[in-house]
């Protein structure tokens, strides 16, 4: 006579078996995955920033021809008006954390209705950040560095004691270097 329990132990072997395998394809998957996300090539992020390639808030285009490099592609909005950068950068580091160091310029355009005139305003770039990757492509960097005018215009900012005229105030780029830094979240493909 069979011992009663024998049903359900085989039916436990089984759920043990069913989840192993389950387990071992999944591991599979995830490898597959983190292969095809580590060697993607295209990135596209959301970033909040101060003093940043892209102000303080903008979006950012990265491609990745081949390991470790990359260029980068941005735009937003910031204290000097509309934000354009291109910035090359170099990626090193293990599949999840990586330093990024990256070098370039970034363009501010500022139009003013009162009176007609744009404010344009050059900029350079240089930063060092950490990204960190995720096996499902997500991706999170956070970056800091300086910036420093080259040429151009930006317009005047009055902070204190304005006296209410500052239409058409226009100021010339600093040539000092200052502080800037950003977070970004996006994913990979």
């Amino acid at each position: 006579m069979a011992h009663p329990l024998a049903p359900n132990k085989i039916l436990i072997a089984l759920l043990f078996s069913c989840a192993a395998v389950a387990a071992n394809a999944t591991a599979q998957e995830d490898d597959d995955r983190s292969a095809d996300n580590f060697t993607a090539k295209s990135r596209l992020m959301g970033n909040l920033g101060i003093g940043s390639v892209v102000g303080f808030i903008g979006g950012t285009y990265t491609y990745a021809p081949v390991p470790p490099f990359q260029l980068e592609l941005g735009s937003g909005i910031g204290w000097t008006g509309f934000q354009f950068s291109i910035m090359p950068k170099l990626s090193v580091g293990e599949e999840r954390h990586r330093l990024v160091l990256g070098v370039g310029p970034s363009l501010a355009v500022d139009p003013n209705n009162n009176p007609p005139h744009t404010y344009v305003a050059l900029f350079l770039n240089a930063e060092v950040g950490y990204e960190y990757r995720s096996v499902g492509g997500f991706s999170f960097l956070i970056a800091a560095g300086i910036f420093r005018g080259l040429a151009g215009e930006t317009r005047g900012q009055c902070l204190i004691d304005c006296d209410g005229d500052t239409k058409g105030w226009s100021v010339p780029v600093p040539k000092e270097v200052f502080p800037q830094g950003r977070v970004a979240f996006g994913r990979w493909f």
